[in-house]
Formats: C-alpha cells, sequence, structure tokens
C-alpha cells in the first residue's frame, strides 16, 4: 500500500495525464471545483464510492491508486519507466523535445544496430 500523499499524487498525475480538467472530474463526482481541489490535496477525506467514480473517470483500476507501481500498472499499457519519460518530456520546451526525440531515435538505431550485429 502506499501512503495518502503518494496516492493523491498518483491521482493528480492520472489527471493531468489524462489531460482532465479537475473541473471534469469534479462533474463527474457530483461536487463543485473547489470541493475537488480539497480533495486532490488531501484537505478533505475521498469516499471509497468517489475512488470507484475517479477510475471510470480517468480509465483505469481503482486499485491502481493504492498498490505499488508493478500492480498498479498491470493492466495499464505504460509502465512506470514510461510515465516517467512522458512526465519529462512534457517538461521540456518545443526545441528540447526535438533534440530529445533526435536523440532517442539515434539510441534506438544503435541499439538495433547492436542486436542485429550480435545476432549474426
Amino acid at each position: 500500500m502506499l501512503k495518502t500523499l503518494e496516492i493523491l499524487c498518483r491521482l493528480k498525475m492520472l489527471r493531468e495525464e489524462r489531460a482532465l480538467l479537475q473541473e471534469h472530474v469534479a462533474k463527474s463526482l457530483g461536487i463543485d471545483r473547489t470541493t475537488y481541489v480539497r480533495k486532490e490535496k488531501g484537505l478533505i477525506p475521498i469516499t471509497t464510492e468517489e475512488w470507484l467514480k475517479l477510475a471510470k473517470t480517468m480509465k483505469t483500476e481503482p486499485e491502481f491508486f493504492f498498490y505499488a507501481c508493478a500492480a498498479a500498472t498491470k493492466d495499464r499499457t505504460a509502465s512506470c519507466d514510461e510515465q516517467a519519460l512522458l512526465k519529462l518530456y512534457r517538461s521540456l520546451t518545443p526545441e528540447e523535445r526535438i533534440e530529445f526525440i533526435s536523440y532517442i531515435n539515434e539510441a534506438v538505431k544503435e541499439i538495433r544496430s547492436k542486436a542485429a550485429h550480435e545476432a549474426l
């Protein structure tokens, strides 16, 4: 099980990953945005029913919020490493993104070339 702050951080990260506004999530819970903000910050508890609605709204399993990374991502396409890369990528400027993608493409070419040579 994760600590409360880790759970809330995971909630916020997934909401941002899904590009959902706090207002949209609040509406799915039947509450106003300011109440949702207080819940996401841990100032007001989130009920079990609300966690279930949050999971549905964010298209994930409820256990994603509560269990360690490996268990939480078993049914998701992105692993924790992929999520970290996505977060890093999103933090870059447009120019840095171009350079980053170029670097990654070159690295992948080298890895594939090395694997092909080893296979021969």
